[in-house]
């Protein structure tokens, strides 16, 4: 079998995202007038999952939802979109998380109800076969649940992408040695590492240890640091529609050109791309993206 059409399960969090647009942002205790008001399919793995399976990859996803119409119809549409859902669990008596983002001009933050995310029992990993992916892309599941698939992902000597999100982040530095790579955005890197993330400093927290640590930057694209050395790709410039699931598509497309024996720069490359198209459609899930959009030649750079 050759890597391109190698398995990668996903564990990570289904949820229903509600956006709200403003034109400002109100006062302590203020009023602002909602202009636009979106929802849709969301969550860091049904996102992630999605975009896998539209570059190619044979992507099987491990979530908890709960019995629910929000958490049918949402496993139901990942299932048409190519992705099997058969790791994936449905509590009795739970509700399918929401997340609700308010959009303001130049700031946007997402405030979490996770429902049956945090329901999520680390027992349910025992009988997932981690022998038989490529990868494992890691995102949000409650924190035991992520220890869990770190320890039996090593075990089965398979390697992890984790992207634990804002939740998670500060408790990294201890934990992140048992994943291959480590993917954060900005303020996650804080977080983690206590500082920002510029070249010199990320190159020192990868200097001497087997692991690569990528960040997002937003609109000005993302760098990652191996053994010492960093490398950064600048975002192309696009027009945001909306900037919901771009860290997940990011995570897709560097995964997807790491199973096709792409080498670091360009899976950093395929990743910003991905980030970047994410951003100019509507929803979490990145639409219409294919594997042609992510190959595009886009400059690397080295960082001294």
């Amino acid at each position: 079998m050759s890597r391109a059409a190698a398995r990668v399960l996903v564990v990570g969090s289904l949820n229903t995202d509600l956006i709200l647009r403003t034109d400002t942002e109100p006062p302590d205790d203020g009023a602002a007038r909602v202009t636009g008001l979106a929802t849709a399919s969301g969550g860091h793995g049904g996102n992630c999952a999605t975009v896998l399976a539209a570059l190619g990859c044979r992507v099987s996803l491990a979530t908890v939802v709960g019995d629910d119409a929000e958490g049918a119809a949402m496993l139901a549409e990942l299932a048409g979109a190519g992705v099997d859902t058969e790791p994936s669990q449905t509590l009795p008596g739970a509700s399918t998380g929401r997340v609700f983002i308010p959009v303001y001009p130049g700031r946007r933050h997402m405030l979490m109800h996770r429902g049956a995310t945090d329901l999520w029992d680390p027992k349910s990993c025992e009988t997932v076969p981690f022998g038989a992916y490529a990868a494992v892309v890691l995102f949000d599941p409650p924190e035991p649940v992520a220890l869990r698939v770190l320890e039996l992902a090593a075990e089965a000597a398979t390697p992890v992408f984790w992207n634990p999100g804002g939740l998670q982040a500060a408790r990294l530095p201890g934990q992140a040695a048992s994943a291959r790579w480590l993917a954060v955005n900005r303020a996650e890197y804080r977080a983690a590492f206590g500082a920002e993330p510029d070249a010199r400093h990320l190159g020192g927290v990868c200097r001497g240890r087997d692991r690569t640590v990528v960040v997002t930057l937003g609109p000005e694209g993302a760098m990652a640091g191996e053994a010492g050395e960093v490398r950064r790709v600048r975002s192309r410039r696009v027009d945001t529609v909306d900037a919901t699931g771009a860290g997940d598509a990011f995570a897709a497309g560097f995964v997807a050109a790491y199973l096709r024996g792409r080498s670091l720069p360009e899976a950093l490359r395929w990743g910003a791309a991905a980030g970047a198209y994410a951003v100019t459609v509507p929803g979490a899930r990145a639409p219409g993206l294919t594997l042609a959009e992510v190959d595009k030649p886009h400059p690397i750079e080295e960082v001294p």
